[in-house]
């Protein structure tokens, strides 16, 4: 197992930033069997999860609050969590272009450095409030880069937060006349935009807590509008609020969801 703190400097964004990942290794017991069996072989490769945080978190999150490291090590499966600000993954306007980042540049650097597959059956995103709707946004405007998305308690209505009150966290990533609503922005049009456009769908997951006051009401009415529109998705609940009992929780089950092979996989 390894805990890689990865500084790079983005083109896109043209500054240093943080990027956090997980390389898991076979058991010891494995690699006694099989000499030289550790991060890197030629034909092997991993699959990949980009795992996002939250408002006001950083690449640190996952590691510091959840059980991430030994999930990933249970799964053989490497996890990318880079650091993405309050941007909500959003181009600011005459500033950094956090979703071009996020979307375009990450997975190339990702993929240039560490042996991590580019199958698209192999590739995954997944995040946390903020980073749980800023992972829908960035799977349905790349479905043919990513083979499923997870959402837990996703800001569905940050769109809508932002228009009503341009002083929300995220509010500074928008110039105060940008339009939201009807654009890749509002998580409610870009599904109705991806179901038009006849794209192969990633799988998507959605799971949130009962007790959840800040992101239950809206992850509902997504849920409620998907059904409503055909498009395809498992909806968990479970009792919890906006908190890391809640996700450590719901992480194990995307994992379990998720097309793992719990080993590496051919290149």
């Amino acid at each position: 197992m390894a805990i890689l703190q990865y500084k790079i400097k983005s083109e896109e964004l043209d500054t240093k930033t943080d990027v956090v990942v997980i390389l898991p290794t076979k058991s010891v017991e494995d690699m006694r069997k099989m000499p030289n069996y550790g991060f890197y072989r030629p034909d092997k490769c991993y699959q990949v999860l980009y795992l996002y945080h939250g408002t006001t978190g950083d690449c640190w999150d996952w590691l510091r609050f959840s059980r991430i490291e030994k999930y990933a090590q249970d799964h053989c499966l490497a996890v990318v969590m880079p650091s993405v600000c309050n941007s909500n993954f959003h181009n600011i306007p005459n500033s950094y272009p956090w979703f071009d980042y996020a979307a375009k540049e990450l997975p190339k650097i990702i993929s240039w450095t560490f042996p991590v597959s580019q199958r698209r059956e192999d590739t995954f995103i997944a995040g946390l409030s903020m980073g749980g709707s800023g992972a829908f946004k960035i799977a349905m405007a790349n479905p043919q880069r990513y083979g499923a998305v997870a959402c837990l308690s996703g800001g569905f209505q940050l769109a809508q937060w932002i228009e009503k009150e341009r002083k929300a966290p995220w509010a500074a990533a928008y110039g105060s006349e940008e339009t939201l609503l009807g654009t890749m922005e509002d998580p409610f049009w870009q599904a109705e935009h991806i179901l038009g456009k006849g794209s192969v769908l990633p799988k998507l997951y959605i799971g949130c807590g009962t007790e959840d006051l800040l992101c239950y009401e809206c992850n509902q009415q997504f849920h409620e509008h998907l059904e409503k529109i055909g498009f395809p998705h498992t909806y968990h609940l479970q009792s919890g609020g906006h908190d890391w009992d809640l996700w450590d929780s719901e992480i194990q089950l995307v994992l379990d969801w998720l097309p793992l092979k719990n080993d590496l996989v051919n290149k």
